[in-house]
């Protein structure tokens, strides 16, 4: 008997994470060429996935830590974005890296802010607050350069 309810959370998130790593795994492999057996295999894998609790009980510990890792992916895969040219292909038009810059600069302050919250580490020598502002000018001459260098 499972000590939680069959439609929870605590099950249904584990069992359905594992269908569709299992049934992406059967598809990019390309083992089997019907989508209906690549689904029954999958299931099973998932069903008997959720009937051990101590994998039930893995997955749920992992899952905030993975969910994370992966908006912290697509996170700096969005920022760098700009650096790989306007065809997103490497082999685009020029390079543009003031998005970045600007994008930095901003989470480099959101650090500092939330490091005089509390909820953040001691951020060292990047909470001097001359150091901010230093930062903040060269980051404001380089955008103004960069304006000037697009309207000419």
């Amino acid at each position: 008997m499972l000590p939680y309810d069959i439609f929870s959370l605590e099950i249904m998130l584990p069992f359905f994470l594992v269908l569709a790593i299992v049934f992406g795994a059967l598809e990019v492999s390309q083992v089997f060429s019907n989508k209906a057996v690549k689904a029954i295999i999958a299931f099973v894998f998932a069903a008997f996935s959720v009937m051990n609790m101590q994998v039930v009980a893995m997955i749920n510990f992992l899952l905030p830590y993975a969910a994370g890792f992966f908006v912290l992916f697509f996170l700096v895969w969005i920022i760098l974005k700009p650096l790989r040219g306007k065809g997103g292909d490497g082999k685009g038009d020029k390079k543009d890296p003031l998005i970045l810059i600007v994008v930095l600069v901003l989470v480099l302050v959101i650090m500092t802010r939330l490091g005089d919250t509390g909820y953040s580490y001691s951020l060292g020598f990047l909470a001097n607050p001359n150091l901010l502002w230093i930062i903040g000018i060269v980051v404001v001459v380089f955008i103004i350069y960069k304006a000037y260098k697009m309207g000419a």
